[in-house]
């Protein structure tokens, strides 16, 4: 069972790290911008704000980063206390990492009865804003999400694509951290 999830870990981290923009890799410059930043951000509210955290989007040309995450902490103040340096916007997510990659393991286990169902599940995902996991289809067809969000009550967007693999560490609790080779 533990390799299962190591998988659907590892298809989760592919997929976030793919739709930030890299937003967990830094340039490997040593300077301190924008992306070492966003590091320093996830690693703080994986470990203490987890429960509330969604997700980090980084406006690379505009040297700004969008803090997704659901309302109810003090991690806005403390966020821009301890990064005053730095131009940081919050905007409320849906659900926090932690319900997605949760919402993730429980796609992945059922791809078997989703295949005899008609829908041929490659990968799923969190999607950075916190709104919804992604979940790649063999068809992509709208009909899919429905079905999928209807089935798991929770929001789930569908897009035609197969998942990649890729080498993650894992962090504090099991959370993924990044790729490996930093």
């Amino acid at each position: 069972m533990p390799k299962k999830t190591g998988l659907v870990v590892a298809l989760a981290v592919v997929l976030v790290l793919a739709t930030t923009g890299g937003c967990a890799t830094g340039d490997g410059s040593g300077e301190a911008g924008p992306e070492r930043a966003a590091e320093q951000v996830e690693d703080l509210l994986r470990t203490r704000y987890a429960q509330w955290y969604g997700g980090i989007v980084l406006d690379e040309p505009a040297g700004t980063m969008t803090v997704y995450r659901k309302p109810g902490s003090d991690l806005d103040e403390v966020v821009r206390d301890r990064f005053a340096d730095v131009a940081i916007h919050f905007a409320d997510a849906r659900l926090s990492e932690q319900e997605m990659l949760a919402l993730t393991e429980r796609v992945m286990a059922d791809v078997e009865h989703w295949r005899g169902e008609g829908i041929s599940v490659s990968g799923a995902g969190p999607l950075p804003d916190g709104s919804a996991v992604r979940v790649m289809t063999a068809d992509g067809a709208a009909g899919e999400s429905e079905r999928l969000s209807e089935h798991y009550r929770q929001p789930i967007v569908v897009e035609r694509g197969s998942a990649e693999f890729a080498p993650f560490s894992v962090g504090p609790g099991g959370i993924p951290s990044g790729p490996t080779g930093k």
